[in-house]
């Protein structure tokens, strides 16, 4: 009999004394399964992750069941080693059967924020943005447009506080700190990592630790406290040529921005058409919390500050 226990490393930063959550049993006893397929979900803090086999075998016991609490090193079930594939057979073809993408780790969890998000009663408004005074600035120095508006969205929360918060049950929570998140996307969904203490940090610090956030979330060493506390989160496609698309709220922060792509338009500048690099910002937020006006004049503020390179 082989033991299948909870990981160390997602308690790494959990702090001491903090138990995991069994949120789902993947498979039941009896079932065969296979060397590292999944068979549980379970939830440290809030960060999801999920329980895989050790080799082939029969699930033997499951020793904490759905909705118990564990330690981290903790045997959660039994394994009965063998040999071979489940089910016996020949096995079916790929191409009959469709590909199925289970609700489980990560997508689970992005699948379960995003339906709690839809339900909050939001506002989306855009501006566009001529980013010609920045391009100079961000070329010469090896940067994207998404490092500029994390530098710009930082200082602007600092002057415009009522965004730059969470709504609790009873109260809108108004941080002191601007932590700032980036969505980052992965094959199974998207996590946001959290820059802390944002508006103190210049547009070169914000860009290398956006660049090794993103970094450590794509290759799977992002720590659970990294994604915590966020007071304020950015989204951008504009890397998939996106002009503009409105995020749905990480809750329950007050507001998201999604940046769109810079690209070249014609512009209004001093009553003369142009052509000019722009780009389109849209800011949703939960109107629960900060009304139309306070949230319109941060976006104009934001968009004045990108457009005067003031970063």
């Amino acid at each position: 009999m082989i033991d299948i226990t909870a990981p160390a490393e997602p308690f790494a930063d959990a702090g001491e004394g903090v138990e995991g959550l069994l949120e789902t049993w993947l498979v039941g006893e009896d079932d065969r399964v296979l060397a590292g397929q999944p068979v549980a979900d379970a939830i440290v803090v809030k960060t999801s992750f999920q329980i895989s086999t050790p080799c082939d075998g029969t699930l033997a016991e499951i020793v904490v069941r759905q909705g118990d609490t564990f330690a981290s090193g903790a045997v959660l079930a039994r394994l009965e080693p063998g040999e071979g594939a489940p089910g016996g057979g020949a096995a079916p073809s790929a191409r009959s059967e469709p590909q199925r993408l289970p609700l489980t780790g990560i997508r689970g969890a992005v699948a379960r924020e995003m339906t709690l998000a839809w339900q909050q009663p939001r506002v989306a408004i855009g501006v566009d943005v001529d980013m010609s005074a920045a391009v100079g600035l961000l070329e010469e120095r090896d940067l994207s447009p998404t490092h500029a508006v994390l530098r710009a969205v930082a200082l602007t929360l600092r002057e415009h506080p009522r965004l730059n918060g969470v709504l609790g049950d009873d109260a809108v929570e108004l941080a002191r700190e601007v932590n700032v998140g980036l969505a980052v996307s992965l094959d199974e969904g998207v996590i946001v990592p959290v820059i802390r203490g944002a508006d103190e940090k210049s547009l070169s610090e914000l860009a290398a630790e956006a660049r090794e956030l993103a970094a450590a979330a794509r290759d799977g060493s992002l720590p659970g406290a990294a994604v915590r506390d966020g007071t304020f989160t950015v989204s951008t496609l504009g890397a998939t040529g996106i002009d503009w698309f409105t995020p749905v709220l990480n809750t329950p922060q007050i507001a998201i921005l999604g940046v769109g792509r810079l690209t070249e338009r014609v512009i209004a500048r001093d009553g003369v058409a142009v052509v000019a690099p722009a780009m389109t910002l849209t800011l949703v937020f939960d109107h629960r919390a900060v009304d139309g006006q306070p949230a319109a004049l941060f976006l104009a503020a934001l968009r004045d500050r990108l457009a005067r390179c003031e970063l």
